[in-house]
Formats: C-alpha cells, structure tokens, sequence
C-alpha cells in the first residue's frame, strides 16, 4: 500500500511504518504520522489528522509535524504530537503542551456583571466586551478571554434535591467542598456548590441620551470638564458608567445625606460601604476610607449607642450630576422627588440595579411571620402631606418594574404619623406578596445590594423556600395518592402503615378533604431554625446535594473562560471550572512480594493521596511552594526527601533553572499548595511491576533491570498547577495576540510569537511547572520507600530502591536541532542543514535522547536515554532507550503510552470498575485500588491501544530501543 485513505486526508506512504499529509495549502510544513495500518485505522478514527495537519500551520515549525504510534486527538494539538518550532522566529503554544476543554450546552444562563445573566451560545460575538460573574473569595466580575466551540457531544443533566438542574459533559468540573470534580466522576448524593441568585436576562438598552453639556450650562465650565473627562458627559443609557451609577443613586436615595458643598455622605456597614467606594472610583471618582464613631440613638423612647460607618465624596461635579439624575437636592421628605424620568426607558436589568440598591438600603430582611412562613418584605417612606403624591408615584412605578419582571406586591399602604416641627407628614409602604415562589422569584432575580447581610439571608430564604415548595409537592402527591387507593377499596389502616406521615394528613386526604395546598409538616424546619444552622460561604455560595445525573443527548458545546485567578464562572447556579514518568528499581524479585500483593497494595493505598481535589504527602506555605517551583528536586534533597543519586538519575537533574515562580498565578499556586505529592486522577497511577522480558542485555544491566526484578512505576504530573497555568496563559495569549491567532485554522492552537513578553513568561512558567512535577513524583517516591519499608520489614537502602529514571510527558524545551534549510525544487536539489533553536513540542510525547547526546545523565550516556512507556493496567510497560535515529526523525522524540481507544465516558458505559477488578486480580493476579469503580472502567486495558504495537513502531523506527517489559502486581489510582 502506498497510500492510506482516511476521509478527508490521503496519507502517503514514505517508507515503512511513516505516513505523509502532503504540505498544500498555508500548511508550513508537511505532517507525518509513525504508524502501522492497524495503528493508523485506530488513530483515524478521530480527529488526530486533523489537528496534525492544522498544527503544519504554526508559523515558524519546521521539518514536520509530527504523531508518535499512540497518538489520538486532544486540545488543538493530538496527544502523542511532536513539533520543533524556530526558538527565535517562531512560536511557543499551550495548547501544544496541555490543555483540556469542557463543554456546557449553548442554553446554559450565564452570570454576567450587572445582575445580567446571558445564554453561553449568545457570548460568542460579545465575550471579549463582557465580565462574568466568577465565585472567588467574594463575588466578584471578571473579563472573558476566551469562548470555545466544540462541536456536538454527549451531555449530562444534573438535578439537585432543591431542584436546580444544569446539564453539562462528564469532563466538565464543578465545584465541590472538595475542591474541583469532573461531572463523570460525581454521583447521586455528592455536594456540589450552587450560587442561588439568578440575576434578569440580559437586554440590549435602547440608545438614548441622558444628559448633554446643556444641563450644566450654569455651572462652572470646570467641572463639565470633570464629567467630560471621566466620559460622564454625554451619559447615554448605553454607557456602563450608567449602570455604575444607577446603584449609587439607588442607594443614596435610602441611606445617604447631602453634607457641607459637594459632599455626599453614604451610611452602612464598612463591607458593604467597601463595595460602593468601588463603584465610585469605577466612575472616576475618590471615595474618602470609611469612618466610624459612635452615636446616641433614641426609638419609641428607648436610648441607645451603636456605632456608625459612613464615608463621603466630595467633588462638586459628581453631586451635581446626581442631582441631575434625580437625587433630591434636599429633604428627602419635602422635596417631592419621584421616579428618575429616564428609568422608564431603561431595560429590567439597569431599573433592577436602581431598585435593588434601594432595597439594600431600605427593604427588611427575610424575617419569619410565624414558623414557617415569612413576612413579606416591605420597604416605606415618610412624606410630608404635599409631596405624598410624589412618594405614591415612585412606589408605583417601582410596583410596576416588579411586575414587569414577575414579581407580585401588595397595594401601597398609607399611613398618618406623628408629625415632626416643620411639616405634617405620612408613611407610605410597599410590600412583596409572601407567596413562597414569588418570594423566590424575588430573592433570586433582584433582592438587595450593597448589603451583604440582607443578601446572605435573603439566599438562605431562597433555600428555605425552595425546600419548603418540594416538601409541600410531596405531600400534594401522598394526599392524592392515598385518596385515589382509598377509592379503589384501599384500607386507611394499610395506608398508614405504608407511608411516612402523620395519620391525621392521611385521614384528612381520605375523608375530610382539603382546601388549598397542605402545609410542611411537622418535622419541617421552622425558618429561623433553618437560618441558624444553614452556611452561606462568603462568597454567597452553598453547597446543595446531586438527586440524580442523566444522559440528556447529545448537543453542540460551548466553553469561556475568564481572567480571574479562581477560573470558574456561574452556569445556571452552578460554580463549574502537564505530566510524566518516572521509574523505582529494588532488588526485590517476583518471588518477595507473592502472598503480600493484597497488604502491599492496600499499604501504598492509604499512604499515597489519589484522586482529585487537595491533599497531599506534604503541605505548604507560599514561600515553600515557590522555593519548589524555582529548585525542583534541589530542595526535596534539601528537606530530606530525596537523594543524591535521584537527581543524578532525573532528566535535567531535575530542575529546570528558567522557572520563574513569579509567572505563576496564585490561583495555580493555591491548587498546587494542596496537591504536592499525590497521583491524582484519570490515567495517573503508581504500578508495583515485575521485569518478564529483557531484549538488550547489555543496556538493561546497564539501567540496573533484569528478570524476574521487581520495579515501582509512578505515572503523574503537576496536578492543578499545570492545569492551571496553561489555562492562564492559553486564555491571555489568546487576548494580546488575537492578530496571530485569527491567521490560523483552529482557536486552540493559540500561540505567543517567540521572544513576546508572554511567551517569555509561559514558558518560565511551564518550566516551573515541569520543576514541581518532578518534585511531586519525588514525594510519592519517597512515600512508596516507606511503605516497602514497612511491608517487607527492612530499610530501603538495603533493597536497593533507586530511580532509574524520570521523564516528562507534557513539555515544550528550548533545544539545538539540525534542521534542513532550503528547497530543493528551486535550488538544483541542494538543501542546507543547520542547527537552530527550537521549542521542541511534545504534547504525550517523551523525550528519547540517543547514546553520546550530552544531555543525556552521565550514568547513561554511553547505553542512551531510558524511556518509560506505560500500558494498561493488564498489557504491562516498556523501558526503551534513545534510539539513533530519533534526532533525525522526530526531534529526539517516541510515544509516552498506549494510547486511548475509548474516551472516559464510552469506556464507563463498556465496562464495569468492579468486574475490570476481579478479572485482572482472578485471571492475572493484578491487584488494582482505586477511589471509585468509575476509575477503574475508565483505564480498564481495552479502553487502550495495544501497546506492544506500538512500542514495535519505535523499536523498528530506530526512535526508541526496545531494552525491557514489565508486566503489572499491584496498582493504585486516584
């Protein structure tokens, strides 16, 4: 065969086992894939071609694009990839490293700034001008950087016992106490993290001017041009300053005060001040720090002292212009302000911004009437006599905005008082109607601002309520249930007996009947019992409980991402958001370890933290994480954690001395601070192996293996950390260098040019990425020391427990390669060869340094660089060395693995973790732990490619030397 039909692409044969795309088009380069056919048929499968050929297109790659014999398809660039792009006219890219995406279907509401909330399809042409709402330490906004489409998948519904529901694919993560957790490994009565207000659809506001420089035409020309500086003037009801703004007059309408010239005056609690004083300065403007004094107060003849919080502007300009908005230029009571006339026009989402801030300052708390029902909410307003009408129509008018958006009142109260010196005066008061979906409705689409106590209860009434409205549904459903049996001749008497409820609510259903809805019953909570024991996070998140997951079809997906550090936003409520190898050696045989396979693995087990979220061998501070991040395994010798002869026997002595940990962000750190010295999850694990062939005698003695030997494979990386790094700087190079990005076919590639300020900084960053996952590796190792210890009742040292080696997986290095330069169509077949430097790609690829090459480690520079090729839990590993002809072929690159066949969830729905364990430990005698069946379905040893196919690739190739296998005893998995 000298062709190879894959659909879209015809691949040509070059020689054995090598397969062309031919460079046409803005490709730069061709691609070729190291294949056999039945390796191709697999690999074709998905979109590895695809993303091969569109990686062709990254300006400054060279020779080829390449696709080790495991590859298959990932993040812009296919897993087992490999390319060598110019260190000086090229480009350094994430997505080329490691990266993953995922998905939430485009009817998913997310929150925006403002209390907007947008379907995510509709973001696609607006995401880089809008902010989401992201649930860091505190709510707060953040800008999108990045809005990914990809494709159609299959998705999963989520429902919470409240009744919240979000669908979503098994690989996206949402937030748990326990940190980020993929959608597919989460189940039916895990917690997850909900944030319970909705906020209004978002609309687009009708363009109109507000004001112009004609309404300030009697005042000093200066301060116009302090309005006109800050962009105030014009205002236009498009402009978010407005929306800034609408707030502040809200509030000050309700607990501000008019001082000495120019001043305004706020009062509130200082948390809450702190977030006005943000939205002034949002506007150009300097708030004054926040003063405190205590104050005399006096009510219904009762004296006190509680202490005050206020703090002042005092630009004459930002006065005025909200006087012009409609602040009342005096008393409050006499002045007979009303609606601001613009409001009107503006859309629900800008009027809730006024209204809300009025409500936060004015409105009462969520307050139980009587157990288990609530007051209604109710806001008043003393008015002198003359100006009542004023006050009545601004409480009608905020009576209509409600109703606009759902929300029923009461009738507007009037009230006569006691009359103060100058004025006779009457209380004017609105009210939420108390129906327990309207007051949700309320609480979750509108509610207060700038209070976060009253929004903290008014999330904790939303709760209440919500659980209230299921208990009563279940009750509507016993009553009807019972009677319909009753009728059909059922004894009341059996009926008792069977459901879990009072006798009297059955009788009732059965023969007395009913009118109206039934009430919770007794054992329902009253609401400020619920108040007390329920938890509001700071950040106004709770945490709810998964009734059930669905498969809800599949449908086309889209992603964002956000600048902030915490990298989540709000979808529907929910909070939703680089590897290697290394090798132990013992002089332990096959023999030593039979009949204690089952305490071994339990042992390593319970001392080695697997899975996802925090948890660690060690726990560190700032300082510590970052002293990891700059020295590597240097500072695990340091602490007493490695020994001299693990650095000698790691790649770059492993450290790598252009990590910088100040380009890391401190989300990354705080994700890496919990995690340092743990597998993980997925296809990370730790694998007791026994030595079952040797193929290059000479080079196994001298990487110390022989037959029959036991050796301890550890198969992690750098956990969050390096998640969350290339997350960051795929999302800003994405930003800063969109000119680059729209030149190429595929958004995931997304690249920083070399020598730019970002790539410089990504790659300090990956580098200090690549340095803690060698010292997490470490820290597992020296774990896995102690347990052997332990189990086989002798010091390490005298079972000679030593590293042969450790690689990376997921890396992208700056390297000297000979490439060919010049064409020999157009130069008389002439082609000149020269060294450059690269960043050498390699995506799921390892590095195969051949013998002689001078960064191989001295112990192996005559035999070559070991390689580490992990199987599948049932297929057993390789050991390879540097072949001759990987710095001709592949940039001194081979495979880093099997290779996936199956994506997690087809894997879930093939197999069955239990049944995967049983098989491998009945017919095999491998002994597998994991935290969850899931896990175990998901690497079962058919979700693999064969890999002993595809280690006969590289073997033959002459990229990597077949030296040893190694066959699995004992494995743990997160």
């Amino acid at each position: 065969m000298t062709t190879y039909d894959a659909g879209e692409f015809t691949l040509e044969k070059v020689r054995e086992y090598v397969w062309e795309i031919p460079q046409e088009g803005d490709m730069r380069v061709p691609a070729r894939v190291l294949a056999s056919e039945d390796l191709l048929d697999e690999i074709s499968d998905d979109r590895s071609l695809k993303q091969l050929q569109q990686t062709a297109h990254l300006p400054g790659i060279q020779e080829y694009a390449l696709a080790m014999p495991d590859a298959h398809q990932g993040y812009g660039f296919p897993v087992g990839g490999v390319a060598g792009i110019d260190a000086e006219n090229g480009v350094i890219s994430p997505g080329a490293v490691g990266y993953d995406i995922n998905c939430l279907p485009g009817s998913t509401d997310v929150r925006l700034s403002f209390g907007r909330r947008i379907q995510l399809e509709d973001l696609r042409e607006r995401f880089e001008d809008e902010r989401a709402i992201v649930a860091g330490n505190e709510l707060t906004d953040s800008p999108i950087r990045l809005f990914t489409e990809s494709g159609t998948k299959p998705v999963y519904r989520v429902e919470t016992t409240e009744g919240r529901s979000i669908e979503a694919t098994d690989d996206h993560p949402f937030l748990t106490p326990d940190g980020m957790v993929e959608l597919g490994d989460l189940e039916s009565g895990d917690e997850t993290i909900v944030q319970p207000f909705r906020g209004l659809e978002h609309e687009e506001p009708e363009a109109f001017t507000i004001l112009t420089e004609d309404d300030f035409a009697d005042t000093n020309p200066q301060l116009t041009r302090v309005l006109k500086d800050r962009d105030l003037l014009p205002l236009r009801s498009t402009d978010e300053e407005l929306n800034h703004l609408l707030k502040i007059i809200g509030f000050h309408l309700g607990d501000g005060s008019l001082g000495g010239e120019g001043q305004l005056w706020f009062y509130g609690e200082p948390e809450d001040l702190e977030s006005i004083r943000e939205d002034v300065r949002a506007i150009g403007f300097k708030p004054s720090k926040v003063y405190s004094r205590d104050r005399q107060h006096e009510i219904d003849g009762s004296s006190f002292e509680a202490t005050e919080h206020s703090f002042k502007t005092t630009s004459k300009a930002l006065r005025r212009l909200l006087i012009e908005l409609g602040l009342p230029n005096g008393s409050k009571i006499s002045s007979g302000f009303s609606t601001p006339w613009y409001l009107d026009r503006l859309t629900d989402w800008q009027r809730a911004l006024f209204y809300s801030a009025f409500f936060g300052a004015e409105m009462n708390a969520p307050t139980a009437q009587h157990d288990k029902n609530l007051y209604c909410p109710k806001v008043s307003q003393n008015r002198t006599v003359e100006t009542a009408e004023a006050g009545r129509a601004f409480f009608e008018d905020m009576a209509a905005f409600l109703a606009d958006v759902g929300i029923e009142t009461n009738e507007i109260e009037s009230f006569e008082t006691d009359s103060n010196r100058d004025h006779d005066t009457i209380r004017l008061r609105l009210g939420i109607k108390n129906d327990s979906k309207n007051l949700i409705r309320f609480f979750s689409t509108v509610g207060y601002r700038y209070n976060l106590d009253k929004q903290r209860r008014a999330i904790k009434a939303i709760e209440y309520l919500e659980r209230k409205e299921r208990e009563i549904e279940r009750r509507e459903r016993t009553a009807s249930e019972v009677r319909a049996r009753a009728d059909g001749g059922g004894p009341v008497r059996e009926l008792k007996d069977e459901y879990d409820i009072n006798d009297r609510f059955i009788e009732r259903s059965v023969w007395s009947g009913r009118e109206g809805r039934p009430r919770p019953g007794e054992r329902f909570p009253d609401f400020e019992d619920f108040v007390e024991d329920f938890e509001v996070r700071e950040n106004l998140t709770v945490t709810t409980t998964i009734e059930s997951i669905e498969h809800a079809g599949e449908k086309p997906v889209y992603d964002i991402g956000v600048e902030h550090d915490a990298h989540n936003f709000l979808a529907d409520g929910f909070v939703v958001s680089n590897c290697g190898v290394r090798m132990l050696k013992t002089n332990l045989t096959y023999s030593d370890v039979q009949g204690r396979e089952e305490a071994l693995v339990d042992a390593l087990f319970e001392a080695i933290p697997t899975g996802l979220g925090g948890g660690g061998v060690v726990q560190t501070d700032v300082d510590t994480l970052e002293a990891v991040l700059e020295r590597g395994v240097d500072w695990a010798l340091q602490e007493g954690y490695a020994v001299e002869g693990d650095l000698a026997h790691c790649e770059d002595e492993g450290v790598r001395p252009e990590a910088d940990a100040e380009a890391v962000s401190k989300k990354a750190k705080d994700r890496g601070r919990q995690q340092l010295g743990s597998l993980g999850s997925g296809n990370h694990f730790l694998e007791v192996q026994r030595v079952t062939d040797v193929y290059r005698a000479d080079v196994a003695e001298s990487f110390g293996l022989e037959d029959d030997q036991i050796v301890v494979l550890i198969h992690c990386g750098s956990r969050g950390l390096g998640h969350q790094i290339c997350t960051d700087y795929l999302r800003e190079i994405e930003q800063t260098h969109q000119g680059l990005l729209e030149q190429l076919p595929n958004k995931e590639l997304a690249a920083a040019p070399a020598g730019s300020h970002l790539a410089e900084e990504y790659y300090a960053a990956m580098n200090a990425a690549i340095n803690f996952a060698w010292v997490n590796r470490q820290l597992i190792m020296h774990r896995t020391r102690e347990v052997f210890a332990d189990v086989f009742d002798r010091d390490w040292r005298d079972m000679e427990m030593e590293l042969l080696y450790d690689v990376a997986h997921n890396i992208a290095k700056k390297e000297t390669h000979s490439v060919d330069r010049g064409d020999p169509e157009n130069s008389g077949g002439a082609v000149e060869s020269t060294e450059r430097e690269l960043f050498v790609h390699r995506k799921g690829a390892t590095r195969a340094f051949p013998a002689g090459h001078p960064e191989v480690p001295a112990a192996y520079r005559d035999v070559g660089q070991p390689i580490i090729i992990p199987g599948s839990m049932g297929s057993g590993s390789y050991v390879l060395r540097g072949g001759q002809n990987s710095m001709e072929e592949t940039f001194g690159s081979t495979a880093h693995g099997a290779g996936r066949l199956m994506s997690r969830t087809e894997a879930k729905d093939t197999y069955w973790g239990e049944d995967v364990q049983d098989e491998l430990q009945d017919h095999q005698q491998i002994y597998v732990r994991a935290q969850s069946g899931a896990t175990v379905a998901e690497e079962a040893p058919g979700v693999y490619k064969d890999v002993d196919g595809v280690v006969r690739i590289s073997d033959e190739l002459g990229i990597g030397d077949r030296v040893a296998r190694t066959f699995p005893v004992c494995n743990i998995k997160g």
